[in-house]
């Protein structure tokens, strides 16, 4: 049965925290718009180097579109959107939230009921659905696919939209186990906004099939699903090899420190911890939140590169070892942590 966790926080002063949860349009448009461009200027180059012939240039251009594609998605900016906490204005927020689904074959319904269930239960064995407990083995397959086209991610995503648009809510995206059971009302608008998403793709499909737009096929409607490698890397990050069934977010949960670039195709979720602590605080407060809560947690691993090391080296551990999980070290000023619920 489900039950509240009493879930260990780090203190903060009270003011501090109302500040740090102020929203902001300004800051969410600017976040949001410029990530719209992005995606419309890389779409653009792939769709003038196609044009010209110009083959190479063309690759390149729908290569790191792709590249860039994996933050748009629930990896960074539909799942800080699902939030609400980036604009002061909600129906703005909205706006970009489904927009930024419908790009990224994201159902805004299913993830951001489960992404709530995320964050109750995170790591909690039978409870949290979007975190794969136990260890987890790569194959030589997997890893080409993260940088050709990824057909675990495209199964996951467009096979259980298929199977809504048919009405078969019990397909899940997290496939272990459906979200919604037998009888939930809200299944019947899950599957609605599958036929939604599923319509308004075929849709485009249509249109760049009938003008013969063959790289935007490419581009818009399977970008998503090529060149995953830099945002399934961040998302590795955040959980993967971390301790289950713990009511504490630094035993389950990692932060890195991540370069500027990373940080802000990412929407600052490097501050995984902190983000878990306070999901109230925007992401454009998150490195402030660090500062404030640093005496309280492990050190960080200090790039995007050294925190993946630390991820594959807890494979390895598991691989030796697969009852192992990490424990990170904590500074004396820190308080201990709480190993169990």
């Amino acid at each position: 049965m489900e039950g509240r966790i009493p879930w260990y926080r780090t203190p903060i002063d009270r003011e501090l925290l109302k500040q740090l949860t102020a929203r902001s349009n300004w800051r969410g448009l600017l976040q949001s718009v410029s990530i719209l461009l992005i995606y419309a200027v890389t779409v653009f180059f792939s769709y003038y180097f196609f044009a010209q012939r110009m083959w190479v240039l063309m690759v390149a251009a729908c290569y790191i579109h792709c590249m860039f594609h994996g933050f748009v998605g629930m990896e960074a900016a539909v799942h800080e959107l699902s939030h609400g906490t980036p604009f002061k204005t909600k129906w703005v927020n909205e706006v970009f939230y489904h927009l930024f689904s419908f790009l990224t074959w994201n159902n805004g319904l299913h993830f951001r009921i489960s992404h709530v269930k995320h964050h109750q239960y995170t790591a909690h064995r039978g409870l949290d659905k979007e975190v794969v407990i136990e260890p987890m083995n790569f194959s030589w397959v997997d890893y080409v696919s993260w940088f050709t086209f990824d057909f675990k991610k495209f199964k996951m995503y467009v096979f259980s939209f298929i199977a809504h648009f048919f009405g078969k809510a019990d397909v899940d995206f997290f496939q272990w186990d459906p979200l919604f059971s037998r009888g939930d009302k809200r299944r019947k608008r899950m599957i609605n906004y599958a036929r939604f998403v599923v319509i308004g793709h075929l849709a485009l499909l249509g249109v760049f099939i009938y003008f013969q737009l063959w790289v935007l096929i490419v581009v818009v409607t399977f970008g998503y699903f090529i060149a995953t490698f830099p945002s399934r890397f961040c998302v590795f990050q955040q959980h993967l090899g971390m301790c289950p069934n713990t009511p504490d977010w630094r035993l389950s949960t990692r932060t890195a420190i991540f370069g500027p670039l990373t940080g802000y195709l990412y929407w600052h979720m490097n501050y995984h911890i902190e983000h878990h602590m306070y999901a109230a605080v925007p992401f454009f407060n998150l490195k402030e939140l660090h500062r404030s809560l640093a005496f309280d947690m492990p050190e960080p691993p200090k790039s995007y590169w050294k925190g993946l090391q630390n991820v594959f080296a807890i494979q390895k551990a598991q691989r030796q070892n697969p009852g192992y999980c990490f424990t990170p070290a904590f500074g004396e000023a820190a308080a201990p942590p709480r190993a169990s619920s």
